[in-house]
């Protein structure tokens, strides 16, 4: 599994399935980008000028809640993964 580095996230975002509305089924471009996902790895924490580490809040099983297009979409093991900053997120869903 990938080990994020500084205040980095890697969230597993679950795909929105094939839309309809009326009958009418919703170009996939069109759809709305995911906001949510479970956190499936955190780093160790964002590290400040003064060489101290500010420890990460969010961690590995949280979901969490994220701006729309934040973060870079990868993929492995054949996993579709997002990999974001934690000022990213909005917050964590209880």
């Amino acid at each position: 599994m990938l080990k994020p580095l500084s205040d980095r996230l890697i969230v597993s975002v679950e795909e929105a399935g094939e839309q309809q509305v009326g009958g009418i089924v919703i170009a996939q471009a069109a759809q709305e980008k995911p906001v949510t996902g479970k956190v499936v790895a955190a780093g160790p924490g964002r590290v400040t000028d003064a060489g101290q580490t500010i420890a990460m809040t969010v961690k590995a099983g949280d979901t969490v809640l994220f701006d729309k297009f934040a973060g870079q979409a990868i993929e492995i093991d054949g996993q579709n993964l997002l990999a974001l900053h934690e000022k990213d997120v909005i917050g964590v869903l209880a």
